[in-house]
């Protein structure tokens, strides 16, 4: 099998995962001799998969943005992901298990583009200045990989492991908070599980966006306009299961719920 053809296999092998939820074995079985770059071709080969069948584009998320976890995973930068049209679920509404394998949640802070960004040499004040809007988010994450036992390679070729995400009803623009001092308590089924600050997030989430912005240059790409942007976890990534209620409570940027049934 050639490398091309390996990483169309992959692709298609995290898509069938993700339709019939079958978890799959992780890369250092199924292609241990696939690179970071080779990952991303397969999560780009996933995403032309899900565009030809009639999926939209609704922006992209961020991963690995902090240093606990880049230490976990081995690795020395963040790493990204694509969000869809169809994986955003209103604020207090509930996402069915039905069509996930094991998730996670996490609290993250989300950015809503009012201009274009790009790279390279994208700065904290060139990102700050495409936001148009800054909102609570909570992201649902679901390994298609067994077990959660994924690596670097893993969660990049499973499109940043995203699956869902919510986004808050209170917009604030950038100017408006300091977001490396933006507070958030995380709630499951009423009681506290997980508190933090941006701060958490690269030690600004303006940072995050900026790092995204120069690596999808790298690829080729930048932000567009209207591009939702998930700029990282500030809490750990906490399982979920039939029932659970998951509320976020950020300073400023008010609540953001969802539930699992």
């Amino acid at each position: 099998m050639t490398k091309e053809d390996a990483i169309d296999d992959l692709a298609r092998r995290y898509l069938a995962a993700e339709a019939e939820r079958a978890a799959l074995e992780p890369i250092s079985v199924i292609c241990p001799h696939l690179t970071v770059e080779e990952a991303y071709r397969v999560q780009m080969a996933i995403v032309a998969e899900k565009l030809a069948a009639g999926e939209r584009l609704a922006g992209k998320k961020v991963g690995a943005t902090n240093e606990a976890i880049q230490k976990a995973m081995m690795i020395s930068e963040p790493i990204y992901g694509h969000l869809f049209k169809s994986q955003k679920i209103a604020s207090g509404e509930a996402a069915s298990l039905s069509r996930l394998i094991h998730p996670k949640v996490e609290c993250e802070i989300a950015f809503t583009l009012h201009r274009d960004l790009s790279g390279p040499g994208a700065t904290i004040d060139d990102a700050l200045g495409a936001v148009g809007a800054v909102t609570a988010a909570i992201e649902i994450n679901d390994a298609r990989t067994r077990d959660w036992m994924i690596g670097t390679r893993e969660v990049i070729a499973d499109n940043g492991v995203a699956a869902r995400f919510v986004l808050g009803g209170r917009a604030l623009a950038p100017g408006d908070l300091d977001l490396r001092m933006v507070e958030v308590v995380m709630d499951k089924n009423g009681q506290e599980v997980a508190r933090s600050t941006g701060a958490a997030i690269l030690g600004n989430p303006a940072e995050s966006l900026a790092w995204l912005a120069n690596k999808l240059a790298e690829h080729g790409g930048g932000l567009r306009a209207g591009e939702v942007i998930l700029a990282g976890s500030m809490t750990p990534m906490m399982p979920v299961a039939s029932g659970d209620r998951i509320e976020a409570r950020f300073d400023g940027l008010g609540e953001v719920s969802v539930r699992f049934e």
